[in-house]
């Protein structure tokens, strides 16, 4: 389980790094520093709460589809284990119905921002 866990934590830092390094602004439309932010182009309370909801809602499917790949790793490691077999079929039948309403969620919030 330590392996496991060992090579997923390797896996995770690799596809994360690339992330961290952009994280850095490069003058085109982020904060330069010494200069002031521009308050006026920040939008109003609609587009700033549609966008918390769109990032939480990301946020969420990310996590249901790791929920997925963990079902996935429990179904190739049960080695015949009916109950292991049954947890992973009972764990991806979840995360795929969190999946459904999370895009459901999604396509709610922009057909109501959109009318905003």
């Amino acid at each position: 389980m330590k392996k496991l866990a060992l090579k997923i934590s390797v896996l995770l830092t690799g596809l994360l790094t690339p992330l961290i390094a952009l994280a850095q602004g490069n003058g085109a439309g982020f904060f330069i520093e010494g200069t002031a932010p521009d308050v006026t182009a920040q939008g109003g309370l609609a587009d700033n709460v549609t966008g918390l909801i769109n990032s939480i809602l990301a946020i969420l499917g990310l996590v249901a589809v790791a929920f997925l790949i963990y079902a996935g790793v429990l179904m190739v490691t049960a080695g015949g284990n009916d109950e292991q077999v049954g947890k992973a079929r009972k764990v991806i039948t979840y995360a795929l119905v969190g999946i459904i309403i999370i895009v459901l969620s999604w396509t709610i919030v922009s057909f109501v921002a959109g009318l905003l």
